[in-house]
């Protein structure tokens, strides 16, 4: 038999084998990487003895927007800041909500009747039972805020509160997403 005869009859299966070798790799790949737990541990919060009453610098709040408002979350996160709160991260939300939410470990921990006081707009409290105790803000369309929020509540005893980073002030750039715990997933869309 020529060699030339021999190799055309065993190109085409040797070429099926080394593609379906290389598909069965890139399957094995594939399931390895989704099924790799990439889930973080839970971040518990910090007891700290803040005294008689807990400060908004002492409280991380991620700012989301939950409507169709334009800059929502990118526009209170400057006004938070300016009174002391530690802006975690801002962005857009994939719930809707219809009056301002806020969402943290319980409805009655300081932390979030403090963020919640800083609305003049109707305000839901929700608790998930959170263990690092960041405070969510969920903005619909339409809602206000105090020209001047109030900076502390008063309070007995240690607070449960995140540890704050250097870095916590200083937020995404603009086109980052979102990314809360619990609740909320960033949305593709650009509205923050």
């Amino acid at each position: 038999m020529n060699v030339r005869k021999v190799i055309r009859v065993l190109k085409t299966p040797v070429t099926l084998l080394l593609l379906l070798g290389i598909l069965g790799y890139g399957a094995y790949w594939g399931y390895k990487q989704v099924t790799i737990d990439n889930s973080r541990p839970a971040a518990s919060c910090v007891s700290q003895d803040v005294g008689k009453e807990l400060t908004s610098d002492k409280i991380s709040v991620r700012v989301l927007n939950g409507g169709e408002k334009p800059r929502a979350a990118k526009d209170t996160r400057f006004v938070l800041l300016s009174f002391g709160y530690h802006i975690v991260t801002y962005g857009n939300s994939d719930r809707d909500v219809d009056v301002v939410t806020v969402v943290g470990n319980a409805p009655n921990d300081p932390e979030v009747r403090l963020v919640a006081q800083a609305f003049t707009s109707e305000v839901a409290t929700e608790g998930d039972g959170r263990q690092d105790h960041v405070v969510d803000v969920l903005l619909p369309t339409k809602f206000q805020m105090l020209k001047t929020p109030p900076t502390s509540i008063a309070v007995n005893g240690p607070v449960c509160l995140p540890a704050i980073e250097a870095a916590a002030t200083t937020g995404p750039s603009p086109d980052d997403t979102a990314t809360p715990s619990q609740t909320p997933t960033a949305k593709a869309s650009k509205k923050k």
